[in-house]
């Protein structure tokens, strides 16, 4: 394969030098490769689309709702994120009831004790082996995104989902889906996936500077909607969801097997109406629960 640098690719695609560079660190610019203080690009690679051309492309009006702040801050203080988290008993609790919870909006059948046999190394013959590293590639993806610092890029977004999918599908997973999203915007022509998650990430812009259970929720709610790749779309969206909080200092947030119907209503209206009001609450509540673990 052959390589261009940042100039090459600038007078290519009708780009200045300096917004090829703003474009690779943004992970936007498929297979751009950092050598020192150099981008090095493939020559074959797309011209990448301009978010700020996007914008008008609005994927939905979004009207995020509040969060206590005082109250989330005396948690945060007593239980801030650490990679010591990775070991405690507390993740542990999060990551079974969490897969339990997706595995049940996925509509996919599996014990809660074959779970566990799995989660402490064990293998179950009654279990698919898909199953099986669906599971613990999981676990290996939500505990790498305790040390998550940076908001999220597009890269960000398909390595996290290739790593979700290891062994399972390892050709296609860095692709988003051809077709539209899985939930059309009442009013709006549709758009091609990748379209919307490049408008996605171009309204990200905004959203991560506001408090993280908001910009988590936000990017929850749409990725849900547009579901970007093939397979186990909750189980992508709960990642980057976490992700967001994490890197916030942030707890993930603790699902279970009851939530469904609260999770459905208030994500509904969210829909509807663009007002995540009662879908932020649902979240935030969420979050709460973890904090309020016995351990």
């Amino acid at each position: 394969m052959k390589y261009i640098d940042v100039s090459q690719a600038a007078k290519k695609w009708g780009l200045s030098d300096r917004r090829i560079r703003y474009l690779c660190n943004e992970g936007r610019i498929d297979g751009a490769i950092k050598m020192g203080w150099s981008w090095t690009i493939p020559e074959d690679t797309p011209r990448p689309r301009d978010g700020r051309v996007l914008r008008h492309f609005k994927n939905m009006d979004i009207r995020p709702g509040g969060v206590d702040v005082d109250r989330l801050l005396e948690f945060q203080i007593l239980h801030p994120v650490s990679s010591q988290m990775k070991s405690e008993g507390r993740m542990n609790h999060i990551i079974l009831s969490n897969l339990l919870y997706l595995f049940d909006k996925e509509k996919i059948i599996v014990e809660e004790r074959d779970v566990k046999r799995i989660l402490s190394g064990k293998i179950v013959p009654s279990v698919s082996l898909e199953t099986h590293l669906l599971i613990v590639n999981f676990r290996s993806v939500l505990l790498s995104l305790i040390d998550m610092k940076e908001p999220w890029t597009d890269k960000d977004f398909r390595l996290a989902y290739s790593r979700l999918m290891q062994g399972i599908d390892d050709v296609g997973s860095m692709t988003y889906r051809d077709g539209y999203s899985l939930r059309e915007v009442r009013g709006k022509n549709k758009v091609r996936v990748d379209v919307q998650m490049e408008t996605l990430l171009s309204q990200y812009e905004s959203w991560k500077a506001l408090n993280g259970i908001v910009s988590g929720v936000m990017l929850y709610g749409e990725l849900e909607r547009i579901s970007p790749f093939e397979k186990y779309p909750s189980f992508f969206s709960y990642l980057v969801l976490s992700g967001e909080l994490l890197r916030n200092n942030i707890y993930p947030p603790l699902f279970s097997l009851g939530d469904k119907g609260e999770f459905d209503g208030a994500y509904f209206i969210a829909l509807k109406r663009g007002n995540y009001k009662d879908f932020t609450s649902f979240i935030e509540s969420r979050v709460l629960r973890s904090y309020k673990i016995n351990v």
